[in-house]
């Protein structure tokens, strides 16, 4: 995350209050989790392996998980503790824990994943965490959204800023990109690294729908100096209708970035 303060019990309360519909509003998030699980190759000779699903949520990524090595040992996490209760159907070892700071022992693990859950952390720590918690040659596999992610909402949105000449306001949700990304994992330990991004591009009968779709499953702006006044909201409404709609409606951009690496 870049450039902003992320209000943790925000994020908490924001997911919780969602995680009974999460899975019925998030096509986008099952289709990513699936994509990640289904790139997993194991070549280790450990028997008993234990995997470790960081931001486990509902527990989708790890129900995939468990289909593909219904013989590993599954552990979650999450800061929501709303998630948690629905995750506590896929039968994983859960506790709620914050991705920055993993209540595990060091070199645990022998696979770490995640799915579209680091976007609302530190990178930087959640990464070095999930390679604090790794044993030696375990696995990172990870997706994160990247910085053309909603693209038009922060075009839309800082014009709406200047052309009502607010001053200085804060900004949208940002995201990193993929040579941050890299560089951080490299910073870490982690080798033979590789990186695809996936651009998906939806379609929203209004930019109300769009926000209405995020709101859905939990996932609203996590700082806490985030709040536009109406006046602001109905100018960035009006500015993304003008530049990215049409009588289908209006665009919007998801950049996925998909993460793997070897510890070291």
């Amino acid at each position: 995350m870049l450039q902003m303060t992320i209000d943790k019990n925000r994020v908490k309360m924001s997911f919780s209050r969602q995680a009974h519909v999460y899975e019925e509003n998030a096509p986008l998030q099952k289709e990513v989790a699936k994509r990640l699980i289904s790139a997993i190759r194991l070549t280790s000779h450990i028997s008993r392996l234990t995997a470790l699903d960081i931001g486990i949520g509902t527990g989708f990524a790890s129900k995939e998980f468990s289909k593909s090595f219904p013989n590993a040992g599954v552990f979650g996490c999450d800061i929501s503790y709303g998630m948690l209760k629905e995750a506590d159907k896929t039968g994983a070892i859960l506790a709620e824990a914050d991705a920055e700071r993993l209540p595990y022992k060091s070199d645990t693990f022998d696979l770490a994943f995640s799915s579209l859950a680091f976007q609302w952390t530190s990178l930087r720590d959640s990464i070095n965490e999930a390679f604090r918690v790794l044993r030696p040659h375990g696995r990172i596999y990870f997706s994160t959204f990247g910085e053309k992610t909603l693209r038009e909402l922060a075009d839309s949105y800082n014009s709406a800023l200047g052309l009502l000449n607010t001053g200085k306001a804060a900004g949208t949700m940002k995201f990193e990109s993929s040579q941050r990304i890299s560089a951080i994992m490299e910073a870490t330990g982690f080798k033979g690294i590789e990186i695809e991004t996936d651009f998906i591009n939806d379609r929203y009968s209004t930019p109300e729908a769009l926000l209405r779709s995020l709101k859905a499953i939990g996932a609203g702006n996590p700082s806490r100096d985030f709040h536009p006044s109406r006046n602001i909201l109905n100018e960035t409404f009006r500015v993304y209708r003008e530049r990215y709609g049409n009588e289908d409606g209006v665009s919007a951009t998801f950049e996925v970035v998909y993460v793997r690496g070897v510890k070291g």
